[in-house]
């Protein structure tokens, strides 16, 4: 009984047991499928925004029962995720977030393991095809790369490539000029691009619009954004140096400021004020006054018909200035700065103090005189014991001491949507002199804005603000006898810069350039400005709008010079010189309103193949300024400059003002046939209140046509080799309204004294008779693309006359008046103009591009009035020509001749001695104490042209002329796989330069000026024998006192009067300048990326490094003579650039 009791429980147990476990499988497999089901159907959504792979698990776990389990040290932290998903499985989430990080996952239950995935060799294989266009000619140069690397390869000859990828990647296939292609590896054995419709359809700002580069009929050329921001210059004017045929850009001056470029547009057309028309956003401002991180592009109007449309201020040509504005999208920020330092690109080469005297010493003796320095002297500043009685002064190291540094600093915000859109900006710029207390700053705040108020109403109201602030030492820098480097350029190293007890030294007879930075005063310019534009734009159809606009610039300027006196003192710290006698200040504010209001309605419709544009509009354009200026003198306190703590014994006050208005009508009409067949008409009616009112209108009509050929059908078998080929000719008539109202109607002073009487003076003579300045332009142009356009070209040939050109006529002085301005002459120019734009090499790593343009003009005279004179000449004078064996007129204005020749004496060499000498020829150029003293050794031989025994302006020569005709320009960039290398080069010919400076320290021995190099060498000549190319330097020898054998007198010369009139210091000003080595890169890391900076682009370069030419001056960038100027100083900067 007990034992089927124990087997009964046993089996009971057992039935328990088996149930349990039963149950619990059971209850697992129910778990199993529950959490399979769970996982395969329960969705969720996810926005992690820069974030990392804990925000997304973090969230996942938040919104499900899953649990992760993960190592930390196999995840990277470090990588920003942005996921926004909704209502995804968990699965797809994490299909998303793994795909890129090199993580692999698994889904066991609720419970997702994360794991690092094993790399595997992906298998490889070698995928061949052909690219052609889709006229189905092969492609030269195509791009193939595999898609996220940076294995690639370029089609051949024949369009076909070859290259080795993994299995299932994907190849990106692009070419300039067609729309990149994503393919995958099946479809690769023959793939079509299609021509990039946004690159054949560049738009280019024109006047009063915009239009297609392919339907443009006139000669104009546009530089964007892109291409402006590889120069990092300070000046907008210096961007456009050695971009584009055409347009020269000369920069005279280095000084903070001061180095803007002096901008032409195919010459000179006028002999008045050569300037081009500069239009910022439709509104007239100098092109300086624009921040060169603000703009967008610049557009360039060079012939008459595309500019006929600005009319009277168009004869210059026209440069158009559009701005940045804001982008529908993302609010967005970048930033783009610079800093680096400058310093001089060459030096005088003057000699120290020892060799002076001793050149000095030999100066004085070669003509007789007992030497000026003892040993004793000489001796005393070898051994530099004591600088103060004996110094050797380095003035061009003191003087060019200033640190050089400048900087630019520039950010802009961009955000909006399709309803409003705002760019704001703001921008410094600073600036320092390589010589001290010369400055430039510039602050910048610019405010554009797009409204869409509705479908067909949109208005825009841009606001831009500036504020520069220029400041050097009263004295000047280049002034002619008081500037800083006028005396550095003659200050020997003879005399003290400042003595060891800090009191400033002599210099020459007071004149101390350190001393003038220092203590001199200051110079300070401030010019605030304010402009602002609405406009309005409304859409009456899809084909007819209206835009209207009002636009202002208020300039209000100010001037304050404090001028002190500075006190030279000797050795022994008694005063020497105390200049200028009394201390003065001087104020002057201008206030200047520019005011412009328009009005176009703008036609634009196609008909079928015919597409016709038009425009007709009014503008009305105002100006008024005034001006008012106070001086006092004599500061007992000159740390307290202000007007009111100067004498009045000296108080001067005066003041003036102007005003002019501009109102005009103007039209445009464009007509193309399938944009094969073009053709555009423009005209201008102006009414200037420069004019008396019966010259006060005038109409300025421009036509233009062009003809697409690589349209046509007959031209297909040709589009393999020419892509593209464009024929269009022009002409137009432009003016010029230059004029002060003082010209027609008379200018008068009020409180003349007439015989103990108050009267009224006229002191300029009226001519109600004046009629506007034209230029007519004729232009034939050829623009043609090569090879799928990677060789561009463009050709432009004109011809321009001005005629009716106002100028002062000369009158008798029975008149009581000098001149009256007059229209009298015509001047003529012509001109050729190249552009080539190249890429020679182009493989997957490395790309060569070459942009080049070449331009050559020659304005000549046209009619003159009538006096009688072969060729009705002006000014000027008479040579001996040998070839003619007779005189001739030449020099000044003549009909049919190049104006700006220069004549000089040519020098033929040196008398070796007192016996060559003998028989020299009677000299009428030396002063009048040595005429008919005869010559001596080492006096100059001069060319005796007409043999008549007798040296004078008839016996110059012609050595040029002193305007370049030939300019152009040649950049090459290399790009290798991230890094780019710019070089850029420009080059000018056709003038010569004196180098007066050469002249005047060769020639001013007897004022004891700076000795340079020349004396020392072998080229001058020392002593009796011996056989030289410069004359001797002796104390005699300078244009004011002397034998003039290195400077001839202004008196005796033709044409233009400056220099030194002598070949010896004539040379050619031919020059290569090399502008520009940049390289750059552009830094794209993850940590960039975790910043949420999308670009950040890194550039080191340095600007205007020097010149290959044959001058031996400072710089070849002069015009005439060089005096000496602050030159072009060489620059090296540092550059980041990013956006966010």
């Amino acid at each position: 009984m007990k034992k089927e009791r124990d087997d009964s429980r046993l089996l009971s147990l057992k039935i328990t047991r088996i149930m349990k476990i039963t149950a619990i499988l059971i209850l697992a497999g129910i778990l199993q499928v529950s959490a399979v089901t769970y996982a395969q159907e329960h969705r969720i959504s996810v926005a992690v925004e820069n974030g990392t792979f804990y925000d997304v698990v973090s969230q996942i776990e938040k919104q499900s029962e899953f649990m992760f389990f993960y190592k930390s040290e196999e995840i990277d932290n470090n990588q920003r995720i942005n996921l926004k998903v909704k209502d995804k499985l968990v699965s797809e989430i994490l299909n998303e977030v793994t795909r890129n990080n090199n993580l692999a996952y698994k889904i066991t239950g609720k419970h997702i393991i994360i794991t690092k995935q094993i790399s595997v060799n992906p298998i490889k294989r070698v995928v061949t095809g052909i690219i052609k266009d889709t006229n189905g000619e092969p492609i030269i140069g195509a791009n193939v790369i595999e898609k996220g690397t940076t294995n690639g390869t370029v089609t051949d000859i024949d369009g076909k490539f070859s290259l080795s990828v993994d299995e299932n990647s994907m190849l990106e296939v692009s070419y300039i000029g067609y729309i990149t292609q994503l393919i995958s590896q099946k479809d690769c054995s023959e793939i079509c691009l299609k021509e990039n419709t946004q690159f054949i359809d560049e738009v280019v700002v024109v006047g009063y619009g915009t239009q297609k580069k392919a339907n443009l009929t006139g000669a104009v050329t546009m530089v964007s954004s892109e291409d402006l921001s590889k120069k990092m210059v300070g000046q907008s004017s210096m961007a456009l140096q050695g971009v584009m045929p055409g347009v020269t850009v000369t920069q005279t001056s280095g000084q903070p400021g001061k180095d803007g470029g002096t901008i032409r547009i195919r010459g000179i057309g006028t002999l008045n004020n050569s300037d081009p028309l500069v239009l910022v956003d439709g509104m007239e401002m100098g092109i300086n006054n624009v921040d060169p991180n603000l703009i967008e592009s610049i557009s360039v109007l060079k012939d008459a018909a595309s500019s006929a449309i600005y009319g009277s201020r168009a004869a210059n040509g026209v440069i158009l200035i559009t701005t940045k504005r804001a982008k529908t999208g993302e609010f967005s920020v970048s930033y783009s700065g610079y800093a680096g330092w400058q310093n001089p690109t060459d030096l005088r080469d003057p000699v120290d103090a020892v060799s002076h005297m001793q050149m000095m010493n030999i100066a004085n003796v070669n003509v007789g005189k007992s030497p000026v320095f003892s040993e004793e002297q000489i001796n005393n500043t070898i051994k530099g014991t004591d600088r103060d009685n004996y110094p050797n002064t380095d003035w061009q190291k003191l003087i060019y001491n200033g640190s050089g540094f400048q900087q630019s600093h520039f950010l802009t915000l961009n955000g909006g949507s399709e309803k409003m859109r705002v760019l704001a900006a703001i921008g410094y710029y600073d600036q320092t002199g390589i010589v001290d207390n010369t400055n430039y700053k510039r602050y910048t705040a610019r405010f554009n804005t797009d409204m869409q108020l509705s479908k067909r109403l949109s208005v825009k109201f841009d606001v831009y603000g500036r504020l520069m602030k220029a400041e050097e030492p009263s004295s000047g820098l280049s002034e002619e006898h008081s500037g800083i480097l006028y005396w550095l350029n003659r200050m020997p190293a003879t005399q003290p810069a400042i003595h060891s007890n800090g009191l400033m030294g002599i210099g020459w007879d007071g004149d101390n350039p350190y001393a003038k930075i220092y203590q001199s005063g200051l110079n300070k310019e401030n010019t605030p400005s304010l402009a602002a534009t609405g406009s309005v734009n409304y859409k009456f159809t899809d084909w007819l709008t209206f835009d209207g606009s009002y636009s202002l610039h208020f300039v209000p300027k100010e001037n304050i010079k404090f001028t002190n006196s500075i006190k030279t003192y000797y050795p022994n710290g008694n005063i020497a010189y105390e200049k200028p006698a009394k201390a003065s200040l001087s104020e002057k504010k201008t206030n200047s309103l520019n005011q412009d209001f328009k009005a176009m309605l703008n036609f634009n419709k196609t008909f079928g193949d015919h597409n016709v544009k038009a425009l007709v509009g009014f503008s009305h354009e105002s100006y008024t300024g005034k001006w008012i200026s106070a001086s006092r003198s004599d500061y007992v306190f000159p740390q307290y400059p202000v007007l009111n703590a100067g004498s009045i014994e000296d108080m001067k006050n005066e003041g003036s003002g102007d005003e002019w208005v501009l109102r005009s009508f103007y039209g445009r009409l464009n007509y193309d046939y399938k944009s094969k067949y073009l053709f555009e008409a423009n005209i201008r009616y102006d009414g200037s209140s420069h004019f008396a009112a019966n010259h006060k209108f005038a109409a300025f009509p421009g036509v233009s046509a062009g003809w697409n050929m690589h349209r046509e059908a007959f031209f297909e078998p040709l589009s393999k080799v020419v892509s593209n080929l464009k024929l269009r000719a022009s002409w137009g008539k432009t003016g010029y309204d230059n004029l002060a109202l003082e010209n027609t109607e008379g200018s008068y002073e009020a409180g003349k004294n007439y015989a103990g009487e108050a009267g009224i003076l006229n002191t300029v003579l009226m001519n109600r008779n004046l009629l506007w300045e034209e230029t007519t332009s004729t232009d034939l142009g050829l623009e043609a693309g090569f090879l799928n356009n990677r060789i561009n070209l463009s050709f432009d040939a004109y011809y321009k006359k001005t005629t009716n050109r106002l100028l002062n006529e000369n009158l008798w002085s029975e008149t009581g008046f000098a001149s009256i301005k007059s229209n009298f002459g015509s001047l003529n120019t012509k001109g050729v103009e190249i552009a080539i734009n190249a890429i020679p090499i182009q493989t997957h790593d490395f790309r060569w591009n070459i942009d080049a343009n070449f331009s050559i003009w020659r304005t000549t005279i046209g009619k003159l009035p009538n006096n009688g004179a072969d060729k009705n000449r002006t000014g000027g004078g008479i040579i001996f020509d040998p070839k003619l064996g007779k005189y001739v007129e030449v020099g000044g204005f003549a009909e049919g001749e190049r104006f700006g020749s220069r004549f000089a004496y040519q020098l033929d060499g040196v008398y070796a001695t007192d016996e060559d000498a003998a028989n020299a020829p009677y000299d009428e150029g030396v002063s009048s104490g040595w005429l008919g003293k005869g010559k001596c050794a080492g006096d100059a031989i001069w060319r005796d042209v007409d043999g008549n025994g007798i040296i004078n302006s008839k016996d110059m020569v012609f050595v040029g002329y002193i305007h370049p005709d030939k300019m152009g320009s040649f950049n090459n960039t290399f790009t290798y796989k991230n890094f780019t290398l710019r070089i850029a080069t420009d080059f000018s010919l056709g003038n010569v330069i004196d180098n007066h400076f050469r002249a005047q320290a060769n020639a001013n021995s007897r004022n004891n000026f700076a000795t340079i190099h020349d004396v020392a060498s072998s080229k001058m000549w020392h002593k009796p024998g011996d056989i030289a190319s410069i004359p001797r330097y002796d104390v005699e020898s300078d244009w004011d006192n002397g034998k003039r054998n290195h400077g001839r007198p202004s008196s005796s010369t033709i044409g233009f009067s400056g220099g030194s009139a002598n070949t010896l210091y004539i040379k050619k000003g031919d020059y290569l300048a090399f502008r520009e080595v940049s390289l750059s890169y552009p830094l794209r890391t993850k940590w960039l990326r975790a910043a949420k900076i999308e670009t950040l682009d890194l550039t080191a370069a340095v600007y205007n490094l020097g010149y290959w030419t044959a001058y031996d001056g400072l710089t070849p960038e002069v015009i005439g003579a060089d005096a000496g100027k602050y030159s072009r100083p060489r620059q090296f900067i540092f550059s980041v650039k990013f956006t966010m």
